[in-house]
C-alpha cells in the first residue's frame, strides 16, 4: 500500500471494505497496512463504531505525542540549570542589571516550559519565538562570543503551529553544533512566508555537524542528539503531512528546516490571543 511509504498506521488509519473471506486475503490486506477490515455485508451501526475506534485510537495516539514533547521539554535538565544559576550568583557580583535581566529571561523559559499549552494541540509562531529569544538570551549570556545568534525573520510574521516544534531545534544547535566545536560559533532562525498559507521555518548552525553514519538514525528516539526530533517529526507529519529535513556535515555544521502547510479553515493566531494572554 503506497500511503504507508508516507503515513503510518496511526498517522493514517485505514479501513478496508471487502466481500472476502478467505483468510489469506485478510492476511493480505493487514499485511499491506490495513487497521481493519470490515467484510460485506455489513450493518451500519458496526461500520460507524469501527470508524468511531480508529478516530479514537488516532486521537489518543496523538495526545500521546503531544504530552511526550511537553515532558521532555518539562525536564528542564540539571546541568543547564545548574548552569543558569552559577551564571546568575557570579552576575550578581559583577553586573547587578544583567543578573536581573538574566534572571527575568529565566523565569520566562521556565514559565514557558512548564505552560499548559505545551500538552494543547496549537500554538503560534509568535509564542514559540519568546521562548526562543529567552533561552538564547541566556544562553549568550553564558558563552559570551563563543556563540553569535542571528535571526532571519519576516516582519509582522505570525502563524499557528504545535507548540515546541522550533525551540528544541535551536536548543539542539547550541548544545550539540555550536558548544561542541572549538571556539563556538553561530546559530540562524530562519521564517519566511512562502505562500499565503506556507510558511517555511529553518535552525541551523556552523557547528560540529553530525556524521553521515550518525545521520540516518537522527530521527531515532534513541539518539541522544536529539531534543525530541523523533516527536517533532511526527507531530509535523500530523499537522500538515510535511516532514523534516535535515542536512549535515562533520565540521561544518546542521541545517533542520520544516514547511508549515496551513489549511483555508485554519484557525489564524488571533485566535489564541486569550490562551496566550493566561
Amino acid at each position: 500500500m503506497k500511503i504507508r511509504e508516507r503515513f503510518s498506521m496511526v498517522d493514517l488509519p485505514v479501513l478496508i471494505i471487502t466481500a472476502a473471506i478467505i483468510g489469506h486475503d485478510k492476511y493480505k490486506a493487514f499485511h499491506a497496512g490495513a487497521n481493519d477490515i470490515l467484510q460485506k455485508p455489513y450493518h451500519y451501526s458496526e461500520f460507524m463504531a469501527r470508524i468511531q475506534n480508529l478516530i479514537m485510537m488516532k486521537h489518543t495516539a496523538n495526545q500521546a505525542t503531544r504530552m511526550e514533547m511537553a515532558f521532555l521539554q518539562s525536564q528542564i535538565k540539571p546541568h543547564f540549570l545548574y548552569n543558569v544559576l552559577n551564571t546568575i550568583i557570579s552576575l550578581t557580583h559583577l553586573d547587578i542589571e544583567k543578573a536581573r535581566e538574566v534572571t527575568e529571561e529565566f523565569t520566562n523559559y521556565l514559565r514557558m516550559s512548564f505552560d499548559f499549552q505545551n500538552t494543547s494541540a496549537i500554538s503560534s509562531f509568535r509564542h514559540e519565538l519568546s521562548i526562543i529569544n529567552s533561552y538564547l538570551s541566556i544562553e549568550k549570556t553564558r558563552f559570551g562570543n563563543r556563540l553569535e545568534v542571528l535571526f532571519d525573520i519576516d516582519e509582522d510574521i505570525d502563524f499557528i503551529l504545535p507548540p515546541l516544534m522550533i525551540q528544541p531545534l535551536v536548543e539542539n544547535a547550541v548544545l550539540h553544533g555550536v558548544s561542541k566545536k572549538r571556539g563556538g560559533g553561530w546559530i540562524k532562525l530562519t521564517a519566511k512566508k512562502q505562500s499565503k498559507n506556507e510558511y517555511h521555518i529553518k535552525v541551523e548552525d556552523n557547528g560540529a555537524g553530525i556524521t553521515p553514519e550518525k545521520q540516518k538514525d537522527l530521527l531515532s528516539a534513541d539518539f541522544d542528539r536529539s531534543v525530541g526530533l523523533k516527536n517533532i517529526n511526527q507531530r509535523l507529519k500530523h499537522f500538515c503531512g510535511s516532514e523534516l529535513m535535515i542536512i549535515s556535515t562533520p565540521d561544518a555544521g546542521t541545517s533542520v528546516s520544516m514547511l508549515i502547510h496551513l489549511a483555508e479553515t485554519t484557525e489564524s493566531p488571533a485566535g489564541l490571543k486569550d490562551i496566550e494572554r493566561t
